[in-house]
């Protein structure tokens, strides 16, 4: 693929990634999921001076506890697709800072 830039132009790798606020806010809580598990691993590791049983439940506590908010982020993306596909509109105008 060959692309020719002229003066002037802009180039954009990733169009209206944060144009959308559900996008915005589904792409948050994955982050939250991800730096749940490692923060929580972080803290697992430190139980091992306890014993490796607490250790080990821990980490299964954490890796729920991702694994749920990464479920509900999935279920709230799946579910907003749905409804923005079946054509649900919100037609009020909200005022916004960046003129959307």
């Amino acid at each position: 693929m060959t692309v020719t830039m002229t003066a002037g132009a802009e180039f954009v790798a990733a169009e209206g990634l944060f144009s959308a606020g559900t996008d915005l806010g589904l792409m948050v809580l994955g982050f939250l999921a991800l730096l749940a598990l490692v923060v929580g691993s972080g803290s697992a590791i430190a139980k091992l001076k306890e014993g490796a049983g607490a250790a080990i439940t821990a980490e299964i506590g954490v890796i729920v506890l991702a694994v749920l908010i990464g479920v509900s982020v999935g279920i709230a993306a799946a579910f907003t697709r749905e409804v923005n596909d079946s054509g649900v509109r919100n037609p009020v105008p909200v005022d916004s800072v960046w003129g959307q």
